[in-house]
């Protein structure tokens, strides 16, 4: 009986250790870029909260929703993010070839030299040492190159 309630007690905390999915609502506001919605559902508590391995901000780039990134943004929410050892939001938006996020995470204080050393064990995850440098070039988005390569330059 003892190592009956002792599973059942270790199935129900391993379920509440689930990776929180983002909200319905916020979820849907992100993929219409619908800004205006977004700005109800936001708040201090939930603009910098992971769910999964993405931020709020790191889903508005992968959703190429500029509105409610650029809202984001506006809010204060944090440019340097990762979740659960996975990347930044920079390192999404040279992942997408989003340069015009590019350009604002590196204004708004992104760490242009960001190397991955987190413990991600996803599918076509990142590797050890990749920058966003690397990302964009490993998916075939020059102009974001060539814009991070520059950065280095100025340093």
């Amino acid at each position: 009986m003892k190592k009956l309630i002792l599973f059942f007690i270790l199935t129900v905390s391993i379920g509440t250790l689930k990776a929180q999915e983002i909200p319905a609502n916020i979820a849907t506001a992100l993929k219409n870029d619908d800004a205006a919605t977004l700005t109800t559902l936001l708040t201090k508590d939930n603009i910098n909260n992971c769910y999964g391995v993405y931020s709020l901000i790191s889903q508005s780039i992968r959703d190429n929703a500029q509105k409610c990134f650029d809202l984001l943004i506006q809010k204060g929410a944090d440019v340097n993010k990762t979740c659960n050892g996975y990347v930044p939001p920079l390192m999404h938006a040279a992942k997408y070839g989003r340069l015009e996020m590019v350009q604002t995470l590196i204004a708004k204080g992104a760490k242009a030299d960001y190397k991955y050393d987190g413990d991600f064990k996803g599918e076509n995850g990142p590797q050890k040492g990749e920058t966003a440098i690397t990302y964009a070039e490993k998916y075939q988005h020059d102009d974001v190159v060539e814009y991070l390569q520059s950065l280095k330059l100025k340093q």
